[in-house]
Formats: structure tokens, C-alpha cells, sequence
């Protein structure tokens, strides 16, 4: 904690977030000093565990909800190890209707959480703690670092040659990447596989950290992966050139400019993805020194 007492805020300056199909299973959220961005999943079976759209929405909703309440005056280290047992504890009041749940039903998400606090020559210092593959894009003196979670890496291109060249309806999966998605599943959270928060395997202290210097005011980004496909799939932007049409307000014309990328490619056939539409998720924000 910042002896003085006086700790840098976030301040929104853009943001928006639409589903690739019915149910958006994206979240944002920024209160005081923490600022986050979620980005979830649903377990694969066709059984509807919780009341939500989807158990990946109820998950994204409990997360985010719980994070607006947790950030307060507690560090991040405190925050996530406070997530992980309100989760836990939500999950089985939400599931206590249903016998009986297998490991791969349960919904996970992403998340990717940054703290910002005093830092020196009227920089603010920025911390990261990240778990799945959204995304932070951070101006520095080096440039625009990204962080994220990488570790699901091996497994996506797994996934991406399940897939292969072929084309696919929008909205269907292929037999092959299902049963791939579903052996991804069983190394979720474990020491050889990639971590992402679950409501029944622990994840809490598994998060990469990140640390940079800001400058006082700078934009910084957070974003999901189906809003970075601007830059991953379609390579239409690199980070800092994204960054840098964000930071000029350019954020709603940007998702304008995805959907009708994914739309000219609707089979997903010369840019593969499992999804041709998925949710699409930015926030924009600044750190602002407190006093």
C-alpha cells in the first residue's frame, strides 16, 4: 500500500463490448485502483447448469460483480484469493438443483486484472495478473507491451489443426474440434496444462505478472481475444497501430471494421477460427495520480 494514502484511480474513456451470437459472455469493469476484463467460457454439455443465457454469462457476471466489490482497499494478491472462494461458494448455490457435475460442464473465463498505484518522476506504476489470453495493450517508454497468458497457446493450435482449411457453418463446430476442445478441457488448471478461473479447480496465485511505469494520463487498453482478431486473425493492425486508433476514439469504428471482416469471411475458411463470430470486448482507460 502507498504509505501517503494516495492512490492512483482509473478513469474510463471508451468502451464496448457485442456478442458474436446470442448471449454475450464478455465483462469489463474498473473501480478505483483495479480495472479488469473477462472473457468466458462455457463447459461442454448441452445441460444448462445455472439460471444465466449461458454458465459462461453467469460466471462472467459473478466475476465481475465480485470484483466491484472486492476492490477496495486490499491489494490484488488479496483480491483473487477472495474471488476464488466467493466463486466456489456461488457456484454450488447455483448448481445445488443439479445431482451430479463432471469437471468438463463447469464454465471457466479468462481474466486479466491490473492495478495501478504510486510510481516515480509522475509516472503511475501499473501491475498485471493475468489467467487465459485477454489481453493488455500498455504504453511505455519501450513502446506498447501486450500481456497476456499465453499459456493455452499449445493447445488453440490443437484446436486450429482439428479444424484444418475445411469450411464450416457459422455457429457449428466439427466433430474433430469438439473432441480436441474437450481434451484441451482436461488439462485446464493443472501444472502441465494452462490456468483460467474455474468454480471447481483452483487457480488463485496461477496468474502471470506483469509490471510496467505509465505515463500519468496514458491510454491503456484491455481487450478480449475476439477483439484482438483485428490483429491475430486478420492482421488488418499490429498492437501499437490498434493501440493508437483507440486512444484517438476510434474504438466503435474498429468494431464496425471486425464484423465486416468476419462477415467477408463468414465460412471461416481463409481466415480459420471455431467461431466465425465471437464476443468483442475493449475498455479504454487512463491512470490518474490521486491528491
Amino acid at each position: 500500500m502507498n504509505p501517503t494514502g494516495l492512490i492512483p484511480h482509473f478513469r474510463s474513456l471508451d468502451r464496448l463490448s457485442l456478442p458474436g451470437s446470442r448471449v454475450n459472455e464478455d465483462g469489463i469493469g474498473l473501480h478505483g485502483p483495479f480495472a479488469w476484463v473477462i472473457d468466458g467460457a462455457t463447459g461442454l454439455s448441452e445441460e444448462r447448469l445455472t439460471s444465466c443465457g449461458s454458465d459462461a454469462a453467469w460466471l462472467a457476471g459473478i466475476v465481475g460483480d465480485w470484483l466491484m466489490d472486492l476492490a477496495g482497499d486490499v491489494g490484488a494478491d488479496a483480491v483473487l484469493r477472495r474471488l476464488e472462494a466467493a466463486i466456489d461458494a456461488d457456484f454450488r448455490e447455483a448448481t445445488a438443483h443439479v445431482r451430479e457435475i463432471d469437471d468438463h460442464q463447469a464454465p471457466s473465463a479468462c481474466l486479466g486484472l491490473i492495478e495501478t498505484m504510486q510510481g516515480e518522476g509522475g509516472r503511475v506504476h501499473i501491475q498485471g495478473r493475468f489467467l487465459g489470453d485477454v489481453i493488455a495493450l500498455v504504453p511505455t517508454e519501450q513502446g506498447v507491451l501486450r500481456w497476456s497468458d499465453e499459456r493455452a497457446k499449445p493447445f488453440e493450435r490443437k484446436t486450429l489443426a482439428a479444424l484444418g482449411a475445411r469450411d464450416h457453418e457459422p455457429g457449428s463446430i466439427p466433430e474433430a474440434v469438439r473432441l480436441q476442445i474437450l481434451e484441451n478441457r482436461g488439462r485446464l488448471n493443472r501444472p502441465d496444462g494452462y490456468w483460467v478461473v474455474n468454480p471447481r479447480r483452483p487457480w488463485a496465485g496461477q496468474e502471470l505478472r506483469f509490471d510496467a511505469q505509465v505515463k500519468a494520463g496514458a491510454p491503456i487498453v484491455l481487450a478480449t481475444d475476439g477483439f484482438m482478431r483485428l490483429v491475430d486473425v486478420f492482421g488488418a493492425y499490429s498492437d501499437g497501430a490498434l493501440h493508437a486508433r483507440l486512444a484517438a476514439g476510434k474504438g466503435a469504428d474498429l468494431m464496425q471494421e471486425l464484423r465486416e471482416r468476419e462477415r467477408g469471411d463468414l465460412m471461416a475458411g481463409a481466415y480459420p477460427r471455431v467461431k466465425t463470430h465471437d464476443d468483442a470486448t475493449f475498455l479504454v482507460i487512463s491512470a490518474e495520480p490521486s491528491g
